[in-house]
């Protein structure tokens, strides 16, 4: 998996240098290619590990000509195809067509209710210039990692890694006992899906979107397993056999490239 990095300064601005150590404490994760991103009071990085075809042509951090949005991303976006049709993407070859235009794309089109209308695994940021106003947002199973840290009215920053976030003069390492002692009762591990190994540190929950501006940060669920009762559920057993082998090949197919 790749590596993002970002840090929002909010009333300063951003030193490039922040973001090469933050990527720097990441190298692991991007032996393909880093590039990095300042506009300002903002900043962004991504540490690439290229395992897609899209990856390459897909220069992030990734900034919109017109609007100035920029996005980050660590992705592996499934519905690619259906996506660039929704959304108008068709006059060129999809694999050209990096994840972060599609991801762009879809905050335009559907807001934040984008997350809820993408396959696969991810984790991304997008910064409007315009409204200094932050939307992130992490995949359903929580395969691709988002940790961040806050000061409010200050900065925010957010990582793959901790130890990204910890590359930062300003983010405290105040260790987080209970969270260690979570780690070592192994009946407890997993219950707390916020806390991390630092007080100053936190993870985005899987399937949640983050809003950031200067004053507040506002977290949102967009998918619950059981939020909606699916409809004419099969009555036999060979029903359900037969439902959930069409379920596992439409979900196999999705995430075939070839």
């Amino acid at each position: 998996m790749s590596g993002i990095a970002g840090v929002i300064r909010f009333g300063g601005s951003v030193d490039p240098a922040e973001l090469a150590c933050m990527l720097a404490a990441m190298s692991r994760r991007g032996p393909d290619r880093n590039g990095c991103l300042v506009d300002g009071n903002a900043g962004f990085g991504q540490a690439l590990l290229a395992t897609t075809p899209e990856a390459m042509a897909d220069q992030q951090p990734w900034r919109h000509p017109e609007s100035g949005c920029i996005v980050v991303s660590d992705s592996r976006l499934d519905n690619r195809p259906e996506l660039a049709i929704e959304l108008g993407l068709t006059s060129r070859v999809i694999d050209d067509v990096g994840d972060g235009e599609l991801l762009h794309a879809a905050w335009q089109a559907w807001g934040t209710g984008c997350a809820n209308r993408l396959l696969g695994d991810f984790a991304f940021a997008i910064w409007d210039p315009r409204s200094h106003r932050l939307f992130c947002a992490r995949d359903i199973m929580g395969v691709r990692p988002f940790y961040f840290h806050r000061m409010p009215g200050r900065m925010f920053a957010f990582a793959s890694d901790p130890d990204a976030l910890l590359a930062l003069s300003d983010v405290p390492r105040r260790i987080n006992d209970g969270r260690v002692a979570d780690a070592l009762v192994g009946e407890l591990e997993g219950l707390d899906r916020t806390s991390t190994f630092y007080l100053d540190i936190e993870r985005l929950p899987p399937a949640r979107t983050l809003a950031v501006d200067a004053r507040v940060a506002s977290q949102e669920e967009y998918w619950h397993p059981l939020a909606a009762r699916p409809a004419q559920l099969p009555d036999t057993d060979h029903g359900w056999i037969e439902a959930v082998r069409a379920s596992l090949d439409l979900a196999v197919q999705r995430r075939l490239r070839g």
